[in-house]
Formats: structure tokens, sequence, C-alpha cells
């Protein structure tokens, strides 16, 4: 009998081995952290509808706070466990307005207990603007052909659970637009930081920061810096619920990261929000 049981703790511990190690999930709440995503991706056949909008800065008070700067609106699908497709809308709040956006999201290494000690995603995203072309030549929206209206981002998502309650991200990204203002680049590259503390089974903080290179770049006479966001997250079920205080205005990686034309000095931030709604197929 002895020898039965340990042939059988043998047997279950190879078995343990082949299958692979024990997984580590929910590393994020959700697929994005404040503007940007993160690692996680959505499981194969689930469909989630998210909404966000965000607000004017308090640079002059609250006079600002009643403009609406960016609104957007989109649909993300689980192809399979670890590929995702997304699609959305947003108003636009840099030089690029009217923007249609598409990407691709796929996890390469989802992080074990005793296994990969990182998680890894993949993500590119594409960017069209419908806006009417402008008549100055130097504008970055004097559009000669429908190829200057498309911009691109890819990022190599890297995050790890470091317990229950504290995650981190980093984000090395290329952004590229094939029409910019004169004076400015077509293609700059960033590294994005990011975090989560969970207080509760239901609240969470979380932290995004892009470093861009080159920093406060200047563009015809105006400064863009690095956006920097909190977000404060309540999970309820089916849906998480993001309050978001950022210096950038809009949604999307080709609006926030190159284009964030605030600071969080002398009031150069707003308030924004963003909820999805998550449906099994």
């Amino acid at each position: 009998m002895k020898l039965t049981i340990f042939f059988g703790a043998i047997l279950c511990f190879n078995i343990a081995n082949i299958l692979g190690q024990e997984k580590v999930y929910n590393t994020f709440n959700t697929t994005r952290i404040g503007n940007g995503h993160s690692t996680e991706t959505l499981w194969k056949k689930e469909l989630d509808l998210f909404f966000g909008h965000k607000f004017g800065d308090y640079s002059n008070g609250l006079k600002n706070t009643f403009n609406a700067r960016d609104v957007s609106f989109g649909a993300d699908y689980g192809i399979t466990n670890k590929m995702q497709v997304g699609y959305a809308i947003s108003k636009g709040a840099g030089p690029y307005r009217e923007l249609v956006n598409g990407y691709l999201k796929y996890k390469v290494i989802q992080q074990e207990k005793d296994g990969n000690p990182i998680n890894l995603t993949l993500l590119a995203n594409t960017a069209y603007s419908v806006m009417d072309a402008s008549s100055d030549a130097t504008s970055p929206v004097s559009f000669k052909s429908w190829e200057h209206r498309l911009s691109y981002t890819f990022q190599a998502l890297i995050s790890k659970k470091i317990n229950e309650r504290f995650s981190l991200q980093i984000a090395p990204t290329l952004s590229h637009r094939n029409y910019v203002a004169f004076e400015d680049v077509n293609t700059m590259a960033s590294i994005g930081f990011a975090s989560r503390y969970q207080l509760n089974k239901v609240i969470g903080v979380t932290l995004e920061y892009y470093l861009n290179l080159p920093r406060n770049r200047s563009v015809l006479g105006q400064t863009y810096y690095d956006p920097f966001t909190l977000g404060v997250e309540f999970s309820t079920g089916g849906h998480v619920f993001r309050i978001l205080f950022s210096n950038s205005a809009g949604f999307g990686e080709s609006q926030f990261i190159p284009y964030t034309n605030s600071t969080w000095k002398n009031g150069g931030f707003r308030l924004g929000f963003a909820f999805g709604r998550l449906f099994k197929m």
C-alpha cells in the first residue's frame, strides 16, 4: 500500500511538471492601467465595451473643467486566451482629431509561481484621422494623402505581480506618425512605467508615467511633456470603473504619449473617468 502511494506521488509530480508551472493571474484589474494598456488580455470569446471621458484642466480654476477634452468609445474582444483585438473611436485632444483606432495584443509569456518571473505582452496600435485637412502647410494635419493620416504605436509590455496587492510594469515604446508638423520628428521612443496597489477587494490605486525621448520637445512654440496619470479603480464584478487624474488630455497611445501639452505644475492636470462592461459570448 505504501509503495502504491509512493509511486502515485511520483506520478503526480511528473504530471505537474509536464503540464507546466502554476500560472499567476490578475497582475492588473483590467486590460488598461491609466491611459495605456496593461499586460492583461481578455479570455477567449470575452467582449469588453468601454467608454472614457476627460475634462479640461485646473490651470484656470474650475472654469476649464466643464469643457470636454476627449471622449472615447470602443470594444475589445478575446480571439484566444492570449490574443486580443480592439477598436475605438475618439474625439481626439492633440493636433489629430476624429480618430479611429485599431490594435492587436498578444501575450507571449505568462508569469508563473516557480517558473517564468514576468508577463510579456506585445501591442501594435494604428490610429487614422478622418478630420478635414488644414490649408496651413506647416500644420501636422495638412494631409496631402491618406497615408499621412496614419500613426502607429508598438509596445513591449513587461509586468510582474509582486504579491496579491502590488504589481509593476515597464513598457518600452516606439511611436511613429507618418506626417508631423515642421520641426517635429516622425518617430520617437518612450519608456512607460506603471504600478498598481490593491487597497482591498474593491479599490485599487494606479500610477502611470511615460518618459519620452526627446523630453519636453518644442514644436512651433508648443512644448510637449511626459504624461503622468494617477488612477483609482473600483472593481464591481462585471466591470471596473476608473477615475483618472492626468496632465494628458487624450485617450489612445497616438494622443497621450506624443501630445501631452500641459504639466501638473500650476494646475495643468484634469479629471477623467473610464469604465468597461465585460460580456462572455
